[in-house]
Protein backbone atom coordinates (compact mmCIF):
# COMPACT_ATOMS: atom_id res chain seq x y z
CA UNK A 1 0.00 0.00 0.00
CA UNK A 2 2.98 2.14 0.59
CA UNK A 3 4.92 1.86 -2.02
CA UNK A 4 1.56 2.39 -4.67
CA UNK A 5 0.56 5.73 -2.56
CA UNK A 6 4.47 7.04 -3.10
CA UNK A 7 3.93 5.90 -6.91
CA UNK A 8 0.58 7.84 -6.59
CA UNK A 9 2.22 10.78 -5.51
CA UNK A 10 5.03 11.02 -8.08
CA UNK A 11 2.27 10.28 -10.67
CA UNK A 12 0.52 13.76 -9.02
CA UNK A 13 3.78 15.84 -9.09
CA UNK A 14 4.45 14.91 -12.31
CA UNK A 15 0.86 15.72 -12.96
CA UNK A 16 0.99 19.50 -11.61
CA UNK A 17 4.54 20.35 -12.92
CA UNK A 18 2.63 19.26 -16.96
CA UNK A 19 -0.32 21.42 -15.81
CA UNK A 20 1.99 24.48 -15.05
CA UNK A 21 4.07 24.19 -18.13
CA UNK A 22 1.02 23.77 -19.89
CA UNK A 23 -1.40 26.34 -18.41
CA UNK A 24 0.41 28.29 -15.99
CA UNK A 25 0.15 28.33 -12.20
CA UNK A 26 -2.44 30.26 -11.91
CA UNK A 27 -5.06 28.10 -13.76
CA UNK A 28 -7.80 26.07 -13.02
CA UNK A 29 -6.52 23.14 -14.42
CA UNK A 30 -3.74 23.38 -12.34
CA UNK A 31 -5.66 24.06 -9.15
CA UNK A 32 -7.72 20.66 -9.82
CA UNK A 33 -4.50 18.99 -10.21
CA UNK A 34 -2.38 20.75 -7.11
CA UNK A 35 -5.69 19.70 -5.22
CA UNK A 36 -5.34 15.76 -6.09
CA UNK A 37 -1.60 16.29 -5.27
CA UNK A 38 -2.67 18.01 -1.54
CA UNK A 39 -4.96 15.41 -1.17
CA UNK A 40 -2.38 12.44 -1.72
CA UNK A 41 -0.37 13.77 0.53
CA UNK A 42 -3.11 14.93 3.67
CA UNK A 43 -4.05 10.88 3.21
CA UNK A 44 -0.37 9.89 4.08
CA UNK A 45 -1.14 10.68 7.67
CA UNK A 46 2.72 11.77 8.23
CA UNK A 47 3.92 15.28 9.29
CA UNK A 48 5.46 16.20 6.81
CA UNK A 49 3.57 15.53 4.04
CA UNK A 50 0.23 17.17 5.59
CA UNK A 51 2.67 20.08 6.00
CA UNK A 52 3.60 20.04 2.38
CA UNK A 53 -0.60 19.62 1.68
CA UNK A 54 -1.15 22.50 3.39
CA UNK A 55 0.90 24.30 1.43
CA UNK A 56 -0.93 23.33 -1.96
CA UNK A 57 -4.12 24.07 -0.42
CA UNK A 58 -2.84 27.18 0.79
CA UNK A 59 -1.75 28.21 -3.00
CA UNK A 60 -5.23 26.83 -4.29
CA UNK A 61 -7.21 29.13 -2.08
CA UNK A 62 -5.05 32.20 -2.71
CA UNK A 63 -5.52 31.30 -6.66
CA UNK A 64 -9.31 31.03 -6.01
CA UNK A 65 -10.41 33.99 -4.36
CA UNK A 66 -9.17 35.93 -6.71
CA UNK A 67 -10.04 34.41 -9.96
CA UNK A 68 -13.08 31.85 -8.76
CA UNK A 69 -14.47 33.29 -6.03
CA UNK A 70 -17.62 31.45 -6.68
CA UNK A 71 -16.54 28.28 -7.61
CA UNK A 72 -17.38 24.66 -5.51
CA UNK A 73 -13.26 24.29 -5.49
CA UNK A 74 -12.84 26.65 -3.20
CA UNK A 75 -15.29 26.06 -0.60
CA UNK A 76 -13.77 22.13 -0.99
CA UNK A 77 -10.15 23.30 -0.50
CA UNK A 78 -11.23 25.27 2.53
CA UNK A 79 -12.45 22.35 4.12
CA UNK A 80 -9.58 19.92 3.65
CA UNK A 81 -7.21 22.68 4.32
CA UNK A 82 -8.90 22.73 7.71
CA UNK A 83 -9.09 19.19 8.20
CA UNK A 84 -5.00 18.75 7.21
CA UNK A 85 -4.34 21.70 9.72
CA UNK A 86 -5.89 19.67 12.63
CA UNK A 87 -3.86 16.63 11.66
CA UNK A 88 -1.03 19.18 11.82
CA UNK A 89 -2.15 20.24 15.83
CA UNK A 90 -2.37 16.58 16.92
CA UNK A 91 0.60 15.68 15.42
CA UNK A 92 2.08 18.09 18.40
CA UNK A 93 0.74 16.10 20.80
CA UNK A 94 3.61 13.79 21.82
CA UNK A 95 3.25 10.47 20.70
CA UNK A 96 0.47 11.32 17.95
CA UNK A 97 1.36 9.51 14.69
CA UNK A 98 -0.21 7.38 12.24
CA UNK A 99 0.86 3.54 13.10
CA UNK A 100 -0.83 2.95 9.76
CA UNK A 101 0.67 4.98 7.13
CA UNK A 102 -2.07 5.64 4.10
CA UNK A 103 -4.69 3.87 5.75
CA UNK A 104 -5.70 5.13 9.00
CA UNK A 105 -5.56 8.44 10.71
CA UNK A 106 -2.94 9.66 13.30
CA UNK A 107 -3.51 8.71 16.76
CA UNK A 108 -2.44 9.40 20.64
CA UNK A 109 -1.64 7.27 23.65
CA UNK A 110 -4.80 7.76 25.34
CA UNK A 111 -6.87 6.68 21.46
CA UNK A 112 -5.18 3.85 21.15
CA UNK A 113 -6.01 2.58 25.26
CA UNK A 114 -9.47 3.07 24.00
CA UNK A 115 -9.16 1.11 20.99
CA UNK A 116 -7.31 -1.60 22.76
CA UNK A 117 -9.46 -2.04 25.49
CA UNK A 118 -12.42 -2.06 22.80
CA UNK A 119 -10.79 -4.79 21.14
CA UNK A 120 -10.22 -6.80 23.87
CA UNK A 121 -13.85 -6.61 24.61
CA UNK A 122 -14.24 -7.95 21.29
CA UNK A 123 -12.38 -10.92 21.77
CA UNK A 124 -13.34 -12.10 25.13
CA UNK A 125 -16.91 -11.40 23.64
CA UNK A 126 -16.09 -13.80 20.81
CA UNK A 127 -14.69 -16.48 22.41
CA UNK A 128 -17.08 -16.84 25.32
CA UNK A 129 -14.52 -16.18 28.21
CA UNK A 130 -15.88 -13.54 30.29
CA UNK A 131 -16.45 -15.31 33.16
CA UNK A 132 -12.11 -15.69 32.80
CA UNK A 133 -11.82 -11.92 32.31
CA UNK A 134 -8.65 -13.20 30.30
CA UNK A 135 -8.02 -14.20 26.48
CA UNK A 136 -5.31 -16.85 24.90
CA UNK A 137 -2.31 -15.72 23.74
CA UNK A 138 -3.20 -17.00 20.63
CA UNK A 139 -6.37 -15.15 20.21
CA UNK A 140 -4.70 -11.65 21.16
CA UNK A 141 -1.90 -12.70 18.20
CA UNK A 142 -4.83 -13.35 15.85
CA UNK A 143 -6.77 -10.37 17.54
CA UNK A 144 -4.29 -7.88 16.84
CA UNK A 145 -3.02 -9.28 13.30
CA UNK A 146 -6.59 -8.63 12.14
CA UNK A 147 -6.47 -5.24 13.37
CA UNK A 148 -3.51 -4.49 11.35
CA UNK A 149 -0.68 -5.14 13.49
CA UNK A 150 0.56 -7.68 11.48
CA UNK A 151 4.03 -7.80 13.09
CA UNK A 152 3.23 -8.87 16.61
CA UNK A 153 5.27 -11.64 17.80
CA UNK A 154 6.08 -10.83 21.45
CA UNK A 155 6.36 -13.29 23.88
CA UNK A 156 3.20 -13.56 26.28
CA UNK A 157 1.98 -15.38 28.61
CA UNK A 158 -0.49 -18.30 28.27
CA UNK A 159 -3.53 -16.28 29.34
CA UNK A 160 -4.05 -12.49 29.25
CA UNK A 161 -6.33 -10.13 30.63
CA UNK A 162 -6.95 -6.58 29.76
CA UNK A 163 -4.72 -4.58 31.76
CA UNK A 164 -2.01 -6.61 30.04
CA UNK A 165 -3.35 -6.76 26.44
CA UNK A 166 -4.27 -3.24 26.67
CA UNK A 167 -0.41 -2.34 27.81
CA UNK A 168 1.52 -4.49 25.19
CA UNK A 169 -0.79 -3.99 22.51
CA UNK A 170 -0.56 -0.62 22.90
CA UNK A 171 3.39 -0.45 22.98
CA UNK A 172 3.28 -2.32 19.84
CA UNK A 173 1.23 0.38 18.16
CA UNK A 174 4.21 2.96 19.19
CA UNK A 175 6.88 0.62 18.29
CA UNK A 176 4.94 0.63 14.73
CA UNK A 177 4.86 4.12 14.77
CA UNK A 178 8.51 4.45 15.36
CA UNK A 179 9.13 2.39 12.59
CA UNK A 180 7.04 4.32 10.26
CA UNK A 181 8.67 7.91 10.91
CA UNK A 182 11.97 6.55 11.58
CA UNK A 183 13.16 3.90 9.76
CA UNK A 184 16.69 4.24 11.53
CA UNK A 185 14.50 3.07 14.65
CA UNK A 186 15.17 -1.43 15.34
CA UNK A 187 13.30 -3.01 18.19
CA UNK A 188 15.62 -3.34 21.61
CA UNK A 189 16.04 -6.74 22.64
CA UNK A 190 13.40 -8.11 25.29
CA UNK A 191 14.94 -8.44 28.74
CA UNK A 192 11.99 -9.07 30.73
CA UNK A 193 8.97 -10.90 30.49
CA UNK A 194 5.44 -10.25 31.48
CA UNK A 195 3.59 -11.78 34.49
CA UNK A 196 1.06 -14.07 33.63
CA UNK A 197 -2.70 -13.00 34.36
CA UNK A 198 -4.79 -14.12 37.45
CA UNK A 199 -6.51 -16.73 35.64
CA UNK A 200 -5.28 -19.70 33.85
CA UNK A 201 -8.69 -21.43 33.26
CA UNK A 202 -8.90 -23.51 30.02
CA UNK A 203 -7.70 -22.52 26.82
CA UNK A 204 -10.48 -20.36 24.49
CA UNK A 205 -9.14 -21.58 21.58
Amino acid sequence: MVTKAHIEIAHLRAEVKTKEEKSGKKNIHTAFARYNLGSALWLSNKPHETAMAVQEFTFIIAFMTQREPTHPMLRATLEIRDMALKTIQNFETEGTLSAWLYWKAPTARLEDIKDMGQLFGELIAMTDREKELTISASTMKQGLHRHGLFGFCSPTPQFIDQATFITMACDEIAEVKLRNHNPLHTNLPETTEHQSSPSSEGDDT
